[in-house]
């Protein structure tokens, strides 16, 4: 491997995961402030149950969608136009997407831990009663390791979404939004099972509580295609000139 192009990727890396970062600082403490909210003046709903973990993972796999589309119209076209090669680009924003997503629970579950040293939130109110589709003894490694691969199945989907639109304009851009719900549906099918996904009943799936060690092994397989996918649509995309 070319030294300096492993030092490209590597800055490129770093870059786009240090921006996507400084968005994530800014929401981060939106949803803990959120979540308080709604533990002291919203007692009787649902969300009072949950586990700070679960409360900032539910909001952040819609705000990692979001960011994928945004960095893809804001940092790509900027990047190619100074000289980064599209594969560089491509390597570098799927490094970063993997940092924000496990960045993202593991400051979760680093939150939950200290507010319940200080005795303001229990957050070992069992991890996994929350997260219901998670049948694991694990307080931290298991959960934090599932919930980072589901938001990085999220990112993709928004980066498919974005790639798509980007390339082939309004009408074609919409059919890579059917193929971005799919993707996410398979995902999200994977952990929640057909009694909780409406993509499971409709298709009749036979697995309703696959096994984690299934459902991980299923989950990196689907990352792979959609990073392939993007990948093949990114190779020559067009950079359009503002």
């Amino acid at each position: 491997m070319n030294p300096e192009n492993s030092s490209i990727k590597s800055k490129l890396a770093l870059d786009l995961f240090g921006i996507q970062m400084q968005w994530s600082l800014w929401y981060i403490p939106v949803v803990l402030i959120i979540h308080f909210i709604v533990l002291r003046f919203v007692p009787d709903v649902e969300e009072r149950d949950l586990n700070l973990i679960y409360f900032v993972f539910q909001p952040s796999k819609i705000y990692m969608l979001i960011i994928a589309i945004l960095s893809c119209f804001s940092l790509m076209g900027y990047a190619v136009k100074n000289g980064i090669t599209r594969r560089d680009y491509f390597w570098g924003s799927a490094v970063a997407a993997v940092g924000v997503a496990f960045s993202i629970m593991i400051l979760a579950a680093i939150l939950a831990g200290v507010l319940e040293l200080f005795g303001l939130f229990t957050a070992y109110s069992s991890v996994t009663n929350s997260i219901a589709f998670l049948d694991t003894s694990s307080i931290w490694i298991v959960p934090v390791l599932v919930l980072s691969l589901i938001l990085l199945c999220y990112y993709i989907a928004g980066w498919i979404i974005a790639v798509g639109f980007y390339r082939f304009g309004g009408l074609v851009g919409i059919g890579f939004v059917a193929i971005a719900l799919l993707f996410v549906s398979i995902a999200d099918l994977l952990w929640e099972g057909e009694l909780s996904h409406p993509l499971a009943v409709s298709l009749d799936i036979p697995f309703a509580n696959p096994s984690i060690p299934f459902s991980i092994t299923a989950t990196l397989i689907l990352i792979g295609l959609g990073l392939w996918l993007v990948r093949i649509l990114t190779k020559r995309i067009p950079i359009k000139v503002e």
